[in-house]
């Protein structure tokens, strides 16, 4: 990993191929907080700038510019540009690896056994890194025993040399040599039919999960690098495969149906069909008596998927590594049958840390914290806040103590996590309860967590003003009523009142009215608009004159103060046109009974009757009842009459 550039010649050889070193050109005067110019040319000043900064993959030095390839720029680096108008930063450039024919990448050959007559040859899978950076290849597991001839296992081999790729037979070649590179390294993890041995490939029974084919080589780094990739065969004749690489592996992940590729030292890079049909009904297959888990896979018998010696070796799709090759033979119909360890399961069930590209050797930059000011919402009002583009930010919250929040019952304490947009703005909703609040907010970038940024937010009490009392009125409708229409059921006179609270009982009552009518009282409830009416009537219909002269109404409220007076309102009871009263000119005045006496029987109706239906509004009725002395005078008259 390259390290500081004031350590390294790169700076100091590029200023010198350029012919730059001896030129020295004074920067003009800058004013002390505008940009200024670097002089590129004068490696002292070059050197000097970029003293503290790390991890400089590409450099350019011309037209005045000077052009820094990064992998990601760090807090020191943006610095830079701001204090320099010509120094450019350039992210995703990546430090690269020089080809080397001792790189293994996947698919390429390796002995097992002792000494320069190894027992075995196998292929490699794929190459990458473990937890800790260190070099290691995947393969088959079956590659790292010793068994009998009777398939039984004996022991563990060794790791060997790898073959030198021009003697491989996917080269064409019918002598296979070692490179002579050296041992590749040292088994880490194998695993191969951890079950055991089974008598019959028929019963599956006995069959487990741990049942794996699957191996971890620690590659010795002071002779071999890794390359992720997966090779084509085509620069074997150069005896270096990672010259050519089919694919570059991205991701391991489950196979899918269709097209499906290997690369190995027997057979080189191959295609075939994954066989749906029997993957749908097996995930084990026996192999040389020993459960694999897996998928099969289908070839022509002329174009072998696999072959002897391509065990281990790289099965892809894509960008995606799914799997080794763990064993295959003739299928029934004459194509050729292959069975592959399924590389997510055998790495799950192994607990193996493998990455597809290597650690860092330094731990990512801690991102700055995030900028965000003391500030006042209204309830469940929007609280802002600024961090790096793209960082996960989490703000955390609680009532600020001895306030009014942390009295409240609603005032909670809450966390939240949001994304910080392209131009590192953040929002997240605030509390609702009114109070002071104290906030943490903790950008991450990269799994790397910024120092915390500690604010508070005060939440505004909601003002609602209170809508000013309606002014309370009342209307009583007719003022003044004909006798005769005093005491019918669809007239009478209606008193609506408004101004009260909701659901407040409301009482009419009549205060005064003629000497021998009975006076009344009636509750009514205000209705959601604080309104109530009432209906009077008189109920001696067979002599309505009774009811002649004036009457005085008052209605008062449940909720009323002392200060508050009742209503007050009037109607008058008049005689008809004709004068008569409204009351009947029959010698009976319609009065007459059953039994001839004429006597009225009850003296008419005094039976209650319903008030009329107002818009919207139910009228309580409000019965007018004639007293026995005026009902015993009226009688009298009319019969005299």
């Amino acid at each position: 990993m390259q390290k500081k550039l004031v350590q390294s010649s790169l700076a100091l050889t590029a200023a010198a191929a350029l012919g730059l070193g001896s030129a020295f050109v004074a920067s003009p005067a800058m004013a002390d907080n505008a940009p200024q110019k670097l002089d590129v040319q004068n490696d002292a000043q070059v050197q000097k700038a970029l003293s503290d900064i790390d991890g400089v993959n590409a450099y350019g030095a011309k037209g005045g510019e000077l052009n820094l390839g990064v992998e990601k720029k760090t807090a020191e680096m943006k610095d830079l540009e701001k204090k320099f108008d010509n120094v450019n930063f350039t992210e995703d450039i990546k430090e690269l690896d020089a080809y080397a024919g001792n790189d293994v990448v996947g698919g390429a050959g390796y002995a097992v056994g002792e000494g320069s007559t190894p027992s075995g040859v196998c292929s490699t899978g794929f190459s990458g890194w473990d937890g800790d950076g260190n070099p290691v290849v995947l393969t088959a597991g079956h590659c790292a025993k010793i068994m009998d001839k009777a398939a039984v296992i004996t022991g563990d081999s060794i790791v060997n040399d790898t073959e030198r790729p021009s003697t491989a037979p996917a080269a064409g070649s019918e002598q296979s040599e070692l490179s002579g590179i050296g041992v590749l390294g040292k088994w880490e993890f194998t695993s191969f039919g951890e079950s055991g041995q089974h008598d019959t490939s028929e019963n599956p029974n006995n069959a487990q999960s741990s049942d794996i084919d699957f191996a971890v080589i620690n590659v010795d780094k002071s002779k071999y690098g890794v390359k992720n990739g997966v090779t084509d065969w085509t620069t074997a004749g150069d005896d270096d495969l990672s010259k050519s690489l089919a694919t570059e592996i991205t991701k391991v992940g489950a196979h899918t149906d269709g097209k499906i590729q290997k690369s190995g030292r027997t057979t080189g890079l191959t295609e075939g069909e994954v066989d749906t049909e029997y993957n749908e009904i097996f995930e084990y297959a026996n192999i040389s008596g020993y459960w694999v888990h897996g998928f099969a896979v289908n070839s022509p018998a002329d174009k072998p998927f696999s072959q002897p010696g391509d065990s281990g070796g790289a099965v892809f799709q894509g960008d995606t590594a799914v799997g080794v090759i763990s064993g295959g033979g003739p299928a029934a119909d004459g194509s050729q049958f292959g069975w592959v360890a399924d590389l997510d399961h055998s790495i799950e069930e192994s607990g193996v840390d493998f990455n597809l590209e290597k650690p860092s050797d330094e731990t990512p930059e801690a991102p700055t914290a995030p900028e965000v000011k003391d500030q006042t919402i209204k309830p469940n009002g929007d609280v802002k806040g600024k961090a790096t583009a793209g960082a996960e930010v989490k703000l955390d919250w609680t009532p600020a103590k001895g306030t009014e929040a942390a009295k409240a019952q609603a005032a909670k304490e809450g966390s939240e996590t949001v994304k910080a947009d392209e131009d590192g703005n953040f929002t997240v909703e605030g509390p609702e309860a009114a109070g002071d609040y104290d906030y943490t907010a903790v950008a991450t970038v990269d799994g790397q967590e910024s120092k915390p940024a500690e604010f508070q937010v005060t939440v505004e009490e909601e003002k609602t003003e209170t809508p000013a009392p309606a002014e309370r009125e009342i209307n009583v409708d007719p003022k003044e009523i004909a006798a005769s229409d005093f005491v019918k059921e669809d007239k009478g006179v209606t008193v609506t009142v408004k101004g009260f609270d909701e659901g407040e009982k409301v009482s009419l009552k009549v205060a005064s009215g003629p000497e021998n009518v009975e006076g009344i009282t009636l509750d009514e409830t205000a209705n959601e608009n604080g309104a109530a009416a009432f209906s009077i009537y008189g109920t001696s219909e067979a002599d309505p004159s009774v009811y002649l002269g004036k009457y005085d109404v008052t209605v008062t409220g449940a909720n009323d103060t002392e200060e508050e007076e009742a209503l007050a309102g009037s109607f008058n009871v008049v005689e008809d046109e004709e004068g008569n009263g409204g009351g009947n000119d029959g010698g009976d005045d319609g009065n007459n009974d059953d039994d001839g006496n004429g006597d009225g029987g009850d003296g008419g109706s005094d039976l209650p009757r319903t008030g009329a239906e107002l818009t919207g509004l139910a009228a309580g009725a409000g019965l007018l009842v004639v007293g026995g002395a005026a009902v015993v005078l009226t009688m009298r008259r009319n019969k005299k009459n």
